[in-house]
């Protein structure tokens, strides 16, 4: 045909990279084609409505992203919403950024190009966040599944981890969402339920200062009456079994009190975790903190 327009073997790649579709690139088929520029075309405009519910004024965020889709995907949707953004193209020019100007949120892309590139660029903020008293959020945003790296990442200092899946800006959004409406109290949310029963909702544990805290709290609950613990897990998708000490912990600080340790929506991580140290059967599960507390008002009333 005389209008035929025609790819090379890395522009396919890199069209069926953008558009995210399950298809390999070096069998890809002309129909194929066309659904990744839909894709793609659909990417571009998917922000094309006012989000606003949250105050977002005087929030700023770094995005560190080499893709020119990604940057322009989530400049968009943060400035929808009213957050103020800035740009940088490589770790270079985001520890520059980060010299000289206050972030509430750094948004990384791990592979700068390559993921040791991320890995160092993480390193850098977080020394900058340490030595300067900052307290901006750190998330990494990545199309890697390799569980070492992501764990790699938490125990680098990371505040979250989303991978590039189909809903991910989305996730990014509920990230900022979440932080700015919750203020400063990031790894834990507690509440009691009654006399004897605290909840604790987990944000952040993949870090032994969150390991420590969160041990100190229960401690303290159990110590003044709330012999019953229960975890709300349901935040925390990926973790390490290099942590799984602290359900042992939590388990016989409330044992010691003839209290009940249970645990909310634990992703398989977290089961995992439970069976390496031997509490798979020990510490009671559920899907929701009224089936916990229904459980401890029935057999454990006290």
């Amino acid at each position: 045909m005389e209008n035929e327009i025609k790819l090379t073997t890395q522009q396919v790649i890199n069209l069926i990279g953008l558009a995210e579709l399950r298809v390999d690139p070096l069998y890809a088929t002309s129909e194929d084609i066309s659904k990744a520029l839909i894709e793609i075309e659909r990417k571009m405009h998917f922000f094309d409505y006012s989000l606003s519910f949250f105050g977002a004024e005087s929030t700023n965020v770094l995005i560190v992203d080499d893709m020119e889709l990604s940057i322009h995907q989530l400049t968009t949707m943060l400035k929808k919403i009213g957050v103020n953004v800035s740009v940088a193209r490589s770790k270079e020019e985001a520890v520059a950024e980060l010299k000289k100007k206050e972030f509430q949120y750094v948004i990384v892309d791990l592979f700068l190009p390559d993921s040791q590139d991320g890995c160092d660029l993480i390193e850098e903020a977080i020394k900058i966040r340490d030595a300067e008293a900052r307290s901006f959020k750190i998330l990494v945003i990545s199309g890697t599944d390799d569980k070492d790296l992501v764990q790699k990442c938490y125990k680098l200092g990371v505040d979250d981890f989303v991978s590039k899946q189909p809903d991910w800006h989305q996730k990014i959004l509920k990230f900022i969402s979440k932080n700015t409406s919750r203020g400063e109290d990031t790894e834990y949310h507690k509440y009691h339920i009654n006399d004897n029963i605290c909840a604790i909702t987990v944000y952040k544990i993949n870090n032994q200062k969150y390991i420590d805290k969160i041990l100190k709290e229960v401690n303290a609950e159990v110590l003044t009456g709330k012999i019953h613990i229960i975890l709300n897990m349901e935040f925390i998708k990926i973790f390490s079994d290099t942590y799984a000490n602290v359900f042992a912990e939590i388990y016989k600080i409330t044992k010691s009190k003839e209290g009940v340790f249970a645990i909310i929506k634990p992703s398989e991580d977290v089961l995992r975790a439970l069976d390496y140290v031997f509490l798979t059967n020990a510490i009671n599960v559920f899907e929701a903190s009224e089936d916990a507390v229904k459980y401890i008002e029935k057999y454990n009333p006290r």
